[in-house]
């Protein structure tokens, strides 16, 4: 029995720790709700999950606004963005872009 409530501990203590990066990150439920999906590939940090994926985290907010619109349009074509991008208004993709220029670039 103590064996189990010391590993329940250590896995409470180690979601508490793991979503609490993500909290300060994405400050809010409704944020993490709406872009989760984003938060999958670029990080919730905007600092992107695999190498080959861009980071996000400090890039300028026009940029990021003009690249979503562009993907969600079809004028810069990219199979997995262009999907991600077709749903989101431009209320959205400001949103998004300001959130992710918001954070500070260095991890």
């Amino acid at each position: 029995m103590i064996q189990l409530k010391s590993v329940s501990l250590l896995l409470a203590g180690l979601v508490l720790s793991s979503t609490a990066g993500l909290a300060q990150a994405a400050p809010n439920a409704a944020l993490n709700a709406k872009f989760g999906v984003c938060f999958s590939c670029h990080g919730a940090d905007g600092h992107a999950i695999l190498p080959t994926y861009p980071n996000l985290a400090g890039q300028n907010k026009d940029y990021l606004v003009q690249t979503l619109r562009e993907f969600r349009d079809g004028t810069r074509p990219n199979a997995i963005m262009s999907a991600m991008a077709k749903p989101l208004s431009n209320s959205d993709i400001d949103q998004i872009a300001m959130y992710f220029a918001g954070i500070k670039s260095g991890k």
